[in-house]
C-alpha cells in the first residue's frame, strides 16, 4: 500500500478515536489489513502516530481528559489485536524489563518497545506505568535482566529517570539501560544527562539498539543477521501473497534456486535483486527490508 494510503488510514483512525468510536477504529484497522498492510506497519504507522497526535492535542487543550483516556483505551485494544498477529523470532536468551518511570502515567510507547522486543526474541517483563524506583531495582536484580527500557514523558520526571539509572548501575550485575519518551523528543541532551546506554523513541530502532548495547549485533555478525532477516521477510511475504518459489522466481526474473537460497539467508544479494523481489511482491524496498514480522 502506498505511503499516502497509510497516511489516510492514520487520519481516519485518529478521527475515530477522537470521537470515541471503537467500532470505527476497528473498521479502519480491518480495512488496512484487508488491503495488505502488514500488522507491524499498522501498529507503527497508524496506531502510534495517532496516539501521539491525541497526546499533543491534549497538551494544547484541544482534547479533554475523558477524550484522551477513551482514545487510549481504544488504541490499547487495537494494539492487543495486532500484537497477536506479530510473529516471534527465535529466542535470544536475553531478558528485558520495560516500564515508565515513577510518577509517569503514560505507557503506550513503552508497550510498543516491549512488544517489538518480544517479536525480536527477548523475554520481556512489561510492568506498565508509574513503577516506583525502590521496587524497580530489586525486581530487576531478581529477574536477572540484561536490559532495562524506561519511558519518561515529562521533563519534570527526568531527575527520577536519572536516579533510576544511577541505582541500576550499582547492582552487582548491572543491566544495560535504554531511555525513551516524549520528554526527550526535542531535547536529546536530556537523554545524555540521564546516563543511559542508548536512547530511542522508535520501537524498531530500539530493537536494534537493544541488540547493540547487549553485544549481539556487531560488524562481524550484522551481515549474516541482515541476510537471515531479509530471507525470512521474503519467505513470509511470498506466503502472504500465495506464491510458490517458482512463481516468485518467474515474476521477479530470478532463478528458483536463488530464491530458495535467499529465503534461507544463504545468499549474498544485490540491491537490484532486492528491488526485483520487492516489485514482484508488490512492496516498496523499505517494506521488504523492514520485514513481514516487524
Amino acid at each position: 500500500m502506498p505511503a499516502e494510503s497509510v497516511q489516510k488510514l492514520k487520519e481516519s483512525y485518529t478521527a475515530a478515536i477522537l470521537t470515541g468510536s471503537a467500532e470505527q477504529a476497528q473498521r479502519v484497522i480491518d480495512q488496512g489489513l484487508a488491503a495488505g498492510v502488514i500488522p507491524s506497519k499498522l501498529y507503527l504507522e497508524v496506531l502510534m502516530p495517532a496516539q501521539v497526535d491525541i497526546g499533543a492535542r491534549w497538551h494544547r487543550g484541544e482534547v479533554t481528559i475523558p477524550q484522551e483516556h477513551i482514545a487510549t483505551q481504544i488504541t490499547l485494544r487495537e494494539v492487543a489485536r495486532l500484537r497477536g498477529m506479530l510473529k516471534t523470532r527465535l529466542k535470544l536468551g536475553l531478558k528485558a524489563v520495560v516500564s515508565s518511570v515513577e510518577g509517569d502515567q503514560h505507557f503506550i510507547g513503552a508497550q510498543a518497545v516491549a512488544d517489538f522486543l518480544v517479536v525480536d526474541g527477548w523475554e520481556v517483563d512489561f510492568l506498565g506505568a508509574d513503577i516506583p524506583t525502590d521496587h524497580m531495582i530489586p525486581y530487576t536484580k531478581e529477574r536477572g535482566a540484561h536490559l532495562v527500557c524506561v519511558s519518561c514523558s515529562l521533563t519534570t520526571l527526568v531527575p527520577v529517570a536519572k536516579d533510576l539509572v544511577a541505582q541500576l548501575r550499582k547492582l552487582p550485575e548491572p543491566p544495560k539501560v535504554m531511555i525513551g519518551g516524549a520528554a526527550f523528543i526535542n531535547q536529546p541532551v536530556l537523554a545524555q544527562e540521564v546516563g543511559a546506554d542508548a536512547f530511542s523513541n522508535d520501537p524498531q530502532e530500539a530493537v536494534i539498539l537493544a541488540r547493540q548495547v547487549c553485544g549481539i549485533l556487531n560488524p562481524e555478525n550484522s551481515l549474516g543477521l541482515f541476510l537471515r532477516k531479509l530471507g525470512h521477510s521474503v519467505h513470509e511475504y511470498r506466503k502472504i501473497r500465495g506464491l510458490s518459489q517458482q512463481e516468485l522466481a518467474a515474476t521477479s526474473d530470478l532463478d528458483r534456486a536463488y530464491i530458495s537460497a535467499v529465503e534461507h539467508g544463504k545468499q549474498n544479494i544485490s540491491i537490484g535483486a532486492i528491488a526485483k523481489l520487492a516489485k514482484a511482491l508488490n512492496l516498496s524496498i523499505e517494506e521488504l527490508l523492514i520485514g513481514a514480522n516487524y
